[in-house]
């Protein structure tokens, strides 16, 4: 349940800093708020993406909410562990070749509301912590 944690402890880049990749081979992953959206292999992590890859336009679409996680690779074993990652998270954008007008207001929902809880979530622990703050004195 938890699998994409171990993607967080993955270097990453926001959408604004993708030139700063390094130039190895590699398995990325498009996140947002602990959404895996796209597993993807390269032989070089920069070129790939200064190059307009094809999900380029609906990693946009998350800024700012979205990152590029990767794993430096082997390039022997990009293929064997990008299949294990894509059988493991089955990314919702992986298999289809765009990114259809509902798959993306799922995705507004899915982000937008993981926001909304977070804040109401952080919005309670100040009232609990005021409140107990409040009457001590």
């Amino acid at each position: 349940m938890l699998d994409w944690l171990h993607i967080w402890r993955l270097p990453s880049k926001p959408i604004t800093k993708l030139k700063e990749l390094p130039q190895d081979a590699g398995v990325y992953y498009i996140m947002a708020l602990g959404i895996v959206l796209y597993v993807g292999k390269t032989k070089n992590l920069r070129n790939r993406w200064q190059s307009s890859h094809h999900r380029y336009q609906q990693f946009k679409l998350l800024h700012p909410f979205g990152r590029l996680h990767y794993r430096v690779l082997a390039a022997e074993k990009i293929h064997i562990y990008e299949k294990a990652e894509i059988s493991k998270f089955q990314p919702q954008w992986n298999g289809t070749a765009r990114v259809t007008f509902w798959q993306l207001c799922g995705l507004f929902v899915a982000v937008w509301g993981r926001v909304m809880v977070y804040a109401l979530l952080l919005l309670g622990a100040i009232a609990v912590i005021a409140y107990i703050f409040l009457t001590r004195t």
